[in-house]
């Protein structure tokens, strides 16, 4: 028989256990993430209006799947605005901790102190890193700061109807290009055959696209060895003497040093663009107004090389970021082959992984079927960080410009932005 006091004793004991056990559990119960409020990733793009913005939510959907206390906000701002919006974010502290970036702004945040290496994080992610594409890693002073999303590079992209229509071969020259305009410009309907980008709304593309691009087929570089311009040659000479013989020849659209990006994108759904230098991206952004159009590019060609611009748009991790280890896991996720294959067909541009470079529908799908080709050509070029980036190629853009309004002559106009190039190059030296 158990006595009274004995009794007490022991329902009082083990009510001092049980709420030792409560306590406890009570304690363990953030850490295994029951209790925690959930984690906010803020990431900041440009994507919605080039893939859907179905499909961006998607991707950050799956990534919340695997990861239920994890919130994913996005920051969409189109891209011409994008670089404005994000310094002034960074600048006031509130940067997003992952960052849709391009190379020539990083350089400009990094500055700020507002991009993290990537290479301890790499190091310890082996598989991840492995399966990156060798073009994905971009760096300064030996140091990763962004990871290419995605890798590309700029050529005659056509519609195939109305190539087809009109009995036409997409051009394989710079000078077939000439001869296929003289087919598909129809003066009494003020039609041509294509358009130059050559406003400085965007002088971003007045380098990639109207003068980086021609100027590594004509045998030319941007910069050299060590990083200084070298732009000012016989090779960019040539390349902006051959865009103002198409305008001499009205063998383009009028009015080329007005014409936007968004301005060509709307002429090419309309179906009154056949021919555009642009990136694959043009696949999904132009469907989106003409769903029924058919594009294509064209096979790479060979000038003095048959190099192009390897160039891409990437990601960067913020070092303001709380929640640095969760940012980098959507990182991760951005590049996993859930992501990168879905998003290889569905946006028409090559993912930067060897799981999507190997993919068999690469070579099948008529935008991506070329892309490799080009960007691994051992002619091709990188599009290389160089610091004042966006103030140089504004400068560049100037010039050019003032070639073709007849203020100066190629040379003088090459070499004058050279010069400054080089000054403002020095200085980081």
């Amino acid at each position: 028989m158990i006595s009274k006091k004995s009794s007490w004793r022991d329902y009082f004991l083990k009510g001092i256990g049980l709420i030792l056990t409560f306590s406890l559990v009570l304690g363990l119960y953030p850490s295994l993430g029951l209790a925690q409020e959930k984690v906010k990733v803020v990431w900041s793009e440009w994507w919605d209006q080039e893939w859907g913005e179905e499909n961006i939510n998607w991707i950050i959907s799956s990534f919340e799947k695997k990861y239920p206390n994890v919130d994913v906000a996005k920051i969409f701002t189109p891209w011409p605005n994008m670089f404005d919006k994000l310094m002034s974010l960074c600048a006031a502290g509130e940067s997003p901790d992952v960052m849709g970036m391009e190379v020539d702004w990083f350089l400009a945040f990094d500055r700020l102190g507002v991009i993290a290496d990537l290479d301890t994080r790499l190091a310890k992610d082996r598989d991840f890193q492995a399966n990156l594409a060798d073009s994905a890693f971009i760096g300064w002073k030996g140091k990763t700061k962004l990871l290419y999303w995605y890798a590309m590079s700029y050529h005659f992209v056509y519609d195939t109807d109305v190539f087809e229509e009109k009995g036409l071969v997409p051009p394989s020259s710079w000078d077939h290009l000439k001869w296929v305009l003289a087919k598909l410009k129809e003066p009494a309907k003020g039609k041509y055959g294509l358009a130059l980008q050559l406003s400085l709304l965007s002088s971003q593309h007045i380098v990639l696209r109207m003068f980086h691009t021609p100027l590594v087929q004509f045998g030319g570089r941007l910069l050299d060895e060590n990083g200084f311009p070298v732009f000012n040659s016989d090779a960019g000479v040539r390349v902006l003497k051959y865009w103002k013989s198409l305008m001499d020849e009205d063998l383009i659209y009028p009015g080329a040093l007005e014409t936007t990006e968004m301005t060509m994108y709307e002429m090419m759904a309309a179906g009154d663009l056949p021919l555009f230098l642009i990136g694959p991206w043009v696949q999904s952004t132009v469907q989106q107004s003409n769903p029924d159009i058919r594009l294509a590019y064209s096979p790479p060609w060979k000038d003095v090389t048959s190099g192009y611009v390897a160039a891409g748009s990437g990601i960067s991790l913020s070092t303001q970021s709380e929640h640095q280890d969760i940012a980098w896991e959507f990182m991760k996720h951005l590049w996993s082959d859930e992501v990168a294959l879905k998003m290889s067909k569905v946006a028409s541009m090559p993912f930067a992984t060897k799981t999507v470079f190997a993919a068999p529908f690469m070579k099948e799908d008529p935008i991506l079927r070329y892309q490799l080709d080009m960007i691994g050509d051992p002619a091709s070029q990188p599009y290389s960080p160089v610091p004042e980036m966006l103030d140089l190629y504004r400068v560049l853009s100037e010039n050019i410009q003032a070639f073709y309004l007849g203020q100066k002559t190629a040379k003088t106009a090459l070499d004058d932005a050279a010069e400054y190039w080089r000054k403002v190059i020095q200085e980081y030296k």
